[in-house]
Parts: C-alpha cells; structure tokens; sequence
C-alpha cells in the first residue's frame, strides 16, 4: 500500500486500474442526452429529402427575372405552396407560386425570392430585382447522404445530436450504461436529515451532497443508511455495496482515529485490496482508495469540504471514464485568472482553496476566496464556483498575480 502520495499519481492510479467502459443498454432517445453513443448511426434518407425553399417567398424562373434588372417586372402567382405538401403542377415562363420555408420546389422553379422583396397582391407580385438560379433553394442531400455515417461509436449525445437522431428514425438508441455508485455514509454523530439532532450530533448531509454529485456526474446513486462506527456493521455495509454496484464511496471512517475502522474492515474482507491511503492535499488528506472483489471503493475523508473536493478529483472523472468519456475529458477544465486578494502559501500539500470566478466584459478572469476556508465549512462549496489551485511549497499569490482555477461541476 502506497501512503501519502501526490494527488496527480493517486488519480492515475484510480483511472489506470479502471481501464473497463461499462456495458452498453439500450434506451429511448430523449434519455439519452449526455450519455456516449455505442453505435454508428447511418441515415436511412437524404436530408433534407427534396429540394425545398429556404424562406417564405415566391418561386419562379430566373430567367424570366431578368427584366427586372431595369423595370419592375408583374407576375402571376399560380398557386399556394405549404410546407408538406408538394404542388403537382410546373409554372410556366412569367409565372410564380407562393411557397412557404421548408416547401417542396416543384418543376420549373429554379430561385425563390423573399416576400420582403417584392411587392404583393392577391394574385400577383411586382419584383424589382434579377434573382439568381438557385437564391434560397435547400438541395436534397445538402446536408446528409442516404447511407451517410452521421454519429460514430463514442459520441457524447448533446442536444443537436438528439434532432439528428430523430431526423434519421432512430427512437432507441444504445449507450453506455451509467455507473451504478452506492453512497455510505459512516459516524456515531450523525443522524439523518430529517431528525433534530441531540447533543453531540450533526445530521447527516455528506450522504446527500455524495448523490447528488453522482448525479451531476451521470451516474445512479444508491443511498445506504447511516452505518454505526462498529467494524461488524461496516464490514456488512460494504459487502452489500459492493455486491450490487460498479463503485463504492465512503465518507468518514479513514482518518487515524480511535473509531476509524474502515481501513481494518478492508483489509479483512475477501478478495480485497487497499492500493493506497492520504493523499497531499488540502482539504482531503486522508483519503483511502481500495477494490474489493474488483470493485473500487474510494473511502472520502469526512469533513463535507473534503468529501466534495475529493470527488472532484479523484471520483468524477473515474466516472466519465467508466462512462466511456475520452481521457481527454474526464479532467476539470483549468483556466488562468487574476486574483483579486492576497492568499497564503499552501504549505507542503497541494491547496484547492473554494473560490468564486468572474468573466469582465472584456472576456478577462478574476478570482477571489470564498472567504474562510476550514474544510468543515459547507458553506465555502456552497458560495463558490471553483477551486483555486495552489502547488506546494509556493510563495503564496498577491492581489493582481495570476492563477490557476478548475471549474467545479464540469
């Protein structure tokens, strides 16, 4: 077991024996979104499927608009044109039709002008300019080929993805199935949320910040009752985790305390094996990273600061990657800013302080602390929006200096 290692060498270690996408399953289309694709989609038609107009407007011949280069030119309109439904007829020389956006063009009609740019009347338009073969005309197959390979196999599935999936006829579509995360929550002095706590006790709210964060992050979350700091009951907690999820998270129970049995409970189980405990980071010190009959299980520390950040780093992106996210996105995205205090040296561990970040009209970054910084302090997460990132052994930043932050929920 590895003790007390930098936080980039624990996450690869996390993201390196986790080297498995889960399985795909098929769902229907709307619940796909954000979820990697596990097929290639091909088009079942042209798109658009025919020649249609761009705009509202009027077809004709550009040809015949050509007089109206140097007079205003009078053409009869022959018929209406709605959007699906396609006109049998063919317009002859000095004739027009009105068409709306998304209407087939029918024979003859080779231009569309827009209706702001003519003159009309009930039967007829006066055009005062020469339109060119083609103005305002959607090809068919201008945007995708029947055959065409439109979404490959590792496609996130956003938004514009779904309206090319339902623009193909795919209702269902398979993906990757989501992590399955069971939540457990350890300590004698915490009850839950909904009870008044006596003396000495705090309700219980890593459980929830836990899930809910398993949730931000694409996964689904099982929530398992408070467990008593009693290593019999923790053992039982954990093999039932572990029996029905794809991921374990503790919180609490993995610091050096008298009552801190999770480690011990661990270490005892069958099929287990604990690949390395503290971290060099503040807040999150004593975190503890396992797998139990292949299952990771991530023991966060817990204080609710340091369970948050630690998800943050360790946790999501071992997620996007079980999700099928490419290594390239499972990191925060990181940026430079300016902050706006002065910000103590971090000391010998890497410090995430909780930070707020704002972008000026000019499209520059600021930064300031959320103000005090103790990792019991929900409130600090709860204000800020990032973390700024201070290395070890720094000289601490002063009002104006740059610095690194990573964006928190990303």
């Amino acid at each position: 077991m590895k003790k007390y290692i930098e936080v980039d060498v624990a996450r690869a270690m996390i993201l390196g024996d986790s080297d498995k996408v889960l399985p795909p399953e098929k769902i229907d289309l709307l619940a796909s979104l954000g979820r990697i694709l596990c097929q290639d989609v091909v088009a079942d038609r042209d798109l658009p499927p025919a020649d249609n107009s761009a705009m509202d407007g009027y077809g004709l011949r550009a040809a015949d608009s050509v007089a109206a280069g140097t007079r205003p030119l009078r053409l009869p309109v022959v018929a209406d044109i709605p959007a699906g439904k396609p006109w049998p007829g063919q317009i002859a020389a000095g004739e027009a039709v009105r068409i709306m956006t998304g209407a087939p063009i029918p024979d003859g009609v080779d231009a569309v002008v827009k209706r702001e740019l003519v003159e009309e009347f009930a039967d007829a338009i006066i055009l005062k300019k020469e339109v060119a073969v083609g103005n305002d005309i959607r090809r068919a197959g201008e945007d995708i080929k029947a055959g065409e390979i439109v979404l490959v196999n590792g496609t996130l599935i956003t938004p514009a993805v779904v309206g090319m999936l339902a623009a193909v006829g795919v209702p269902y579509i398979s993906v990757v199935r989501k992590p399955r995360v069971a939540v457990l929550a350890t300590g004698d002095e915490i009850v839950d949320f909904g009870q008044v706590p006596g003396p000495g006790k705090i309700r219980n709210s890593n459980s929830f910040s836990m899930a809910a964060l398993v949730l931000q992050a694409g996964g689904l979350p099982q929530v398992f009752p408070i467990t008593r700091d009693e290593p019999s009951f923790i053992r039982q907690a954990l093999l039932d985790a572990v029996s029905g999820s794809d991921l374990v998270l503790t919180s609490g129970g993995v610091s050096m305390g008298d009552y801190d049995f999770i480690q011990d409970v661990i270490r005892d189980l069958p099929e287990a094996e604990i690949l390395f405990w503290q971290v060099k980071m503040k807040p999150g010190k004593p975190l503890l990273y396992s797998q139990v009959a292949a299952t990771p299980i991530i023991g966060l520390p817990g204080n609710p600061v340091s369970t948050m950040v630690s998800f943050e780093q360790f946790v999501r992106p071992l997620m996007k990657k079980m999700a099928g996210f490419p290594e390239a996105e499972l990191l925060p995205p990181r940026e430079m800013a300016t902050v706006l205090e002065d910000l103590s040296s971090p000391g010998d561990r890497r410090h995430y302080a909780r930070g707020i970040a704002r972008r000026d009209s000019n499209g520059g970054l600021t930064v300031q602390s959320t103000g005090l910084q103790g990792s019991g302090m929900l409130n600090s997460m709860v204000k800020g929006n990032c973390l700024i990132i201070q290395e070890p052994a720094a000289a601490g930043a002063r009002s104006g200096d740059k610095v690194e932050i990573e964006w928190l929920g990303y």
